[in-house]
């Protein structure tokens, strides 16, 4: 979840959060005398950057929008989306912490397309388009290049109709020696099945960036598998609408050992189709021989089997709470929940001085599993206690419940629920968080 390049996140099936639609701007444009936007100068440019990762042929979204042809149609449902903070998927308030990447829309682009629609979404001169935006082929690898270690999950034969499926098979690595990971990425074999799959390695206990800490052994659904003594199951990847991989800057990596296996925890349900899911996920390394100066976790702050949701409450709160042994940095944050879930913070409390908003996710929808990457990567002190809380609606309000009566607790069943909030970071030492804090200071 590190440094998530958020691509392929547009499709018709999500709500997103993320401000308030002047009333201006909802009503229409205002009687200015400024030109009509068009489509090849003014909109295709904004429709290259957030909304064709997703709209293209072979992607998740109903439709593409690669060219004036496809999209001309669709002008009225797009004005509508765009207004609404529909689209594209960004579901946290965007007062609260700044994100790179963040693909969300600004105001003047939303007000780029009403006015375009509004005035009859023109298309404009073709030489004032830009060049074509070129994409890799479908299911290939994000970062533009071979992965050196591709580890496939074994079939599963997912039926068009009946229930979720949840396999948890393991597979070796095949690797030898210990090598760290420059970036991973999962790529499912049919995404029409695959609602998330988390990707752990089985390995020696203590390979996270402090000795004997979890590095990231929390498990993100159900009960966690019983291990041999010494080893530990960490979290290396979500993947889920929205999340295509993960890429590590210099200096910041995960480490997957000699003799290690990968278990995939994944989440399948029919489409209508039956197919044979063969999920995988791919592997590039940093040179043999580099060493990373930090060692990234991935942790889940959750309230595991303590998450309680009563009938009909259409506003359930459950906390959970984690302590930093030592100075951290953080990186990213993703929420994870199922239909019920509504809204989910993450805040900072210091040893001494007030608490920190990070982040807070405050139309949450299930159908995406979003990371959300620091732009700055908040520097936290030793003794910090991360707090997350989380909110569920089980009321008949919520369109996508699917029983209002029903007591909730955790489980692994989208009829159950989750509330874990995601985090990746790694530790610092006393002398760089000073000297992150004399930082701040100057400034």
């Amino acid at each position: 979840m590190n440094a998530r390049w958020v691509i392929g996140i547009l499709t018709a099936a999500a709500v997103v959060s993320g401000g308030v639609v002047p009333r201006a701007m909802a009503a229409g444009p205002s009687p200015d005398a400024t030109p009509t936007p068009t489509f090849t100068k003014d909109v295709l440019p904004i429709f290259q950057d957030s909304c064709q990762s997703c709209h293209r042929p072979d992607q998740m979204a109903p439709m593409s929008l690669m060219t004036y042809e496809e999209a001309r149609p669709w002008a009225r449902a797009i004005r509508e989306r765009v207004v609404t903070r529909y689209m594209p998927p960004w579901h946290l308030d965007r007062t609260v912490g700044e994100y790179a990447p963040d693909p969300s829309l600004t105001d003047a682009q939303i007000a780029t397309i009403v006015r375009w629609v509004d005035g009859g979404a023109p298309r404009g001169d073709l030489k004032d388009a830009p060049a074509p935006r070129i994409f890799p082929a479908a299911n290939s690898w994000s970062f533009g290049e071979e992965p050196d270690l591709v580890v496939t999950a074994p079939g599963v034969n997912v039926p068009g109709q009946g229930a979720d499926l949840f396999p948890v098979p393991e597979v070796a690595s095949g690797l030898t020696e210990d090598r760290y990971i420059k970036w991973i990425q999962v790529i499912p074999g049919n995404v029409k099945v695959v609602h998330h799959t988390m990707v752990y390695v089985v390995q020696s206990a203590g390979s996270g960036s402090k000795p004997g800490t979890a590095g990231g052994a929390v498990a993100g659904s159900g009960e966690p598998r019983r291990l041999p003594p010494g080893q530990q199951a960490s979290l290396l990847i979500l993947y889920g609408k929205g999340s295509n991989g993960d890429i590590y800057p210099e200096g910041q990596a995960k480490l997957l050992q000699a003799g290690s296996t990968l278990r995939f925890e994944s989440h399948f349900h029919p489409s209508g189709e039956a197919v044979t899911e063969r999920t995988k996920v791919g592997f590039k390394f940093f040179p043999k021989g580099y060493k990373p100066k930090y060692l990234i976790e991935t942790r889940a702050i959750g309230p595991g089997k303590a998450l309680t949701i009563r009938p009909g409450d259409a506003n359930a709160r459950n906390d959970a709470y984690f302590t930093l042994p030592e100075p951290a940095r953080l990186i990213s944050f993703q929420p994870h929940m199922h239909f019920r879930g509504k809204r989910m913070l993450l805040e900072a409390i210091p040893p001494n001085g007030q608490p920190q908003l990070l982040s807070d996710v405050n139309r949450f929808n299930w159908s995406w599993q979003l990371t959300y990457p620091y732009k700055t990567p908040p520097t936290l002190a030793k003794g910090t206690v991360l707090h997350v809380t989380v909110y569920h609606d089980n009321s008949a309000g919520n369109k996508d419940n699917p029983d209002p009566s029903a007591f909730v607790g955790n489980g692994d069943r989208t009829i159950d629920e989750m509330g874990n909030g995601w985090i990746d970071f790694y530790y610092i030492s006393d002398a760089e968080y000073a000297a992150s804090q004399r930082a701040k200071g100057t400034r």
